[in-house]
């Protein structure tokens, strides 16, 4: 009688994609991407009874059960949804979602790009953070909320749960400020899925791998964060009242859960996915030189282009998505300068706008040096750049290391005031301001020092 009511199930180490079958399992369900179908997991019948234990040997005990919401009609949720996130969002966050959809196919983009971004949302509290993070959590069917992120105590924790996890999108909410530094590192050997040895007491070599990415949410900015880590990243500034989310239908658990049923809508291009990207790729190569960066927005475009033929018509022209997200992202491309050249060039642009005034905050002497009061600068640079304050002390420090900086102790000049000194004998574009002032007596006194 028992060997007549026997029963296989299958149990994968893993949620997310199965190379071996080439499907995709979540809790309840297993997408099978050459078929183009979804069938229910595991298969259980009605009368199996199954104890506490039994179950945790099929679902992990880790909190995390994701759950593909299964309807007749995905498209016309994808629809809403899309349209829903064009009214409310600019395109960072439209950048930011296509790339958190793009993991399920990971290993693609490892194999065969030049890797996979992560996401970091930071801004604030109540800017809309936690609303982008849960979004893209529905996509992948986990709505339940208190288990969204585990396991983050420590770098290792951290990269642990990149390994539980295959093409299937990982979530950090609210990283402290004292863990930042171990999302840098893990960004980076994440970006390439490069594994993680280490030796245990007794000897043996653990080998940690990386099967996919990472968002993660904090209210810190990586102020010491390189343009090589930004590279390697989608990174969303949100700011509280940017957006309108009075009426945005998202929050409620009801319309999240819905999200996922359109995860096998976009599994079902993984065969094609490719090639759409190499595509988007030299799109993107016609606005930034950076390899790097046009992978990242080549694969995010990638995703629009499987939606727009999804629903078999153009919600956003991707050539427009790419141009708009670079220059949001030009800010970050300013950290691979040398910070006196984007100081430098910050003082032109203001001077240029008739923010900066010749004679009152800055002036040239000897046809060579750049006299400026700091504290002006910083007072006008910081109207303009709400996001991007600065303080005299910080550009101090910044332009401590720069040969140009003759004196950065700053001394009286009529009616500048504490002004310091910088060397721009070889900057032509600073220079030619001379060309373009009425010289004065003052200016004339300015030349004597």
């Amino acid at each position: 009688m028992l060997h007549n009511n026997l029963r296989v199930i299958t149990i994968y180490t893993n949620f997310g994609y199965q190379p071996r079958e080439n499907s995709y399992i979540l809790s309840n369900s297993k997408i099978l991407i050459d078929e183009k179908k979804v069938e229910n997991y595991p298969k259980l019948p009605d009368d199996l009874h199954l104890t506490e234990d039994e179950k945790l040997q099929i679902l992990p005990a880790n909190g995390i059960v994701p759950m593909l919401y299964q309807c007749e009609h995905p498209k016309i949720v994808l629809k809403d949804f899309v349209a829903s996130m064009i009214k409310t969002f600019d395109a960072p966050i439209l950048m930011a979602i296509a790339v958190g959809f793009a993991c399920c196919f990971f290993d693609i983009f490892i194999s065969k790009a030049q890797g996979f971004p992560y996401i970091i949302l930071y801004g604030e509290s109540n800017a809309g953070k936690s609303t982008i993070l849960h979004i893209l959590a529905a996509f992948f069917g986990i709505t339940n909320m208190t288990s969204l992120t585990s396991g983050t105590s420590t770098g290792v924790s951290l990269r642990n749960q990149l390994e539980k996890f295959n093409n299937f999108l990982v979530f950090y909410e609210e990283i402290d400020r004292c863990k930042i530094n171990y999302i840098e590192d893990l960004g980076k050997d994440g970006f390439s899925a490069t594994p993680r040895k280490k030796s245990s007491k007794d000897g043996k070599e653990i080998i940690t791998e990386i099967n996919t990415s990472f968002c993660v949410g904090t209210n810190h900015f990586f102020e010491e964060m390189t343009f090589a880590n930004f590279s390697r990243c989608i990174p969303v500034n949100l700011r509280r009242g940017k957006f309108d989310l009075t009426d945005f239908k998202y929050h409620s658990i009801d319309e999240l859960k819905k999200l996922s049923c359109f995860l096998p809508e976009i599994l079902f291009y993984r065969n094609k996915i490719f090639d759409i990207y190499q595509e988007q790729y030299k799109i993107a190569q016609k606005f930034c030189s950076f390899a790097r960066i046009c992978n990242n927005v080549a694969i995010g475009m990638s995703i629009w282009i499987v939606i727009n033929e999804i629903l078999e018509e153009e919600v956003i022209n991707t050539e427009n998505l790419v141009k708009n997200y670079l220059d949001y992202f030009e800010q970050y491309i300013d950290t691979e300068l040398s910070y006196g050249d984007v100081f430098l060039s910050s003082v032109y642009r203001l001077f240029c706008s008739k923010e900066l005034l010749y004679g009152r905050d800055f002036v040239i002497t000897k046809s060579k040096f750049l006299r400026i009061n700091l504290t002006k600068y910083c007072d006008i640079f910081n109207s303009i750049n709400p996001n991007k304050k600065l303080t005299p002390g910080q550009i101090k420090l910044k332009l401590a290391n720069d040969k140009r900086a003759v004196c950065l102790k700053g001394s009286d000049l009529k009616p500048i005031g504490r002004a310091v000194k910088i060397d721009i004998s070889n900057n032509e574009i600073l220079l030619d301001i001379l060309n373009r002032i009425t010289k004065t007596q003052d200016e004339e006194e300015y030349n004597d020092e």
